[in-house]
């Protein structure tokens, strides 16, 4: 999930997703864009007839340099995301307690409370995704890295202005967030973000695990400033 703490202003949302990578769409995963395929790619009326003609893909991002032109990138959010006890940007529609009569019970867990975030996501009516490219600084779940180590690396106090870089694609981890040591080459490309380090317990209207008693500060996200293209 992408989270919006101290973000560029005038995100991009007017370009296609590619269709492949909709259901891998988590937020915060690295995107950049790429000539769209009117073949095999899906998209809006307007895409075709106003243009440009080019979708956004989750990918790494080039080195820029005399062979590899620099890259615009940014970072992905298709519009669903209401994690983090619902206080997410994206679904603006709100919630329902129940599905069919009777079988929410409002005790317990989300299968049994029934608890379930109703509006489709902005890639469902649109077949486009927002892209935020200006530097800034953000927050991002563990779910848009590339591996629970990464995260860990990314949000650990030694993790400060660690370099993070995009997963090139290749089906499973397309533009995951990465803070591997290699990533200036190979599979990862230009770095993208450095890490500020995790934030726990950002709630101020509720107990925390901590205060409560049961346990260590719950890790939320990591805090990432986003370079921008310039810094590429």
């Amino acid at each position: 999930m992408l989270i919006l703490l101290q973000p560029g202003i005038e995100p991009l949302g007017q370009f296609d997703l590619e269709d492949s990578d909709v259901a891998l769409v988590r937020g915060g995963e690295v995107g950049t864009f790429r000539a769209i395929d009117f073949a095999t790619d899906g998209y809006a009326a307007d895409v075709f007839n106003q243009g440009p003609s080019i979708h956004i893909k989750l990918d790494s991002v080039v080195s820029g340099g005399v062979t590899a032109p620099i890259e615009v990138y940014g970072l992905v959010d298709e519009g669903s995301s209401s994690g983090l006890g619902g206080r997410g940007y994206g679904t603006m529609l709100g919630q329902i307690i129940g599905g069919s009569v009777g079988q929410g019970t409002g005790v317990g867990g989300q299968p049994t409370v029934g608890a379930v975030v109703i509006g489709p996501s902005t890639v469902l009516g649109s077949g486009k995704a927002t892209l935020w490219t200006k530097p800034g600084l953000y927050g991002v779940t563990a779910d848009a890295f590339r591996t629970t180590a990464d995260f860990t690396a990314a949000g650990a106090v030694a993790g400060l202005n660690t370099a993070l870089f995009g997963s090139t694609a290749n089906g499973t981890v397309d533009g995951k967030i990465s803070s591997a040591a290699s990533g200036g080459s190979g599979a990862f490309g230009a770095r993208v973000a450095l890490s500020l380090g995790s934030v726990a317990d950002t709630s101020l209207v509720s107990t925390t695990n901590q205060f409560a008693g049961a346990g260590a500060a719950q890790v939320e996200h990591c805090a990432v400033y986003l370079l921008g293209v310039s810094a590429v």
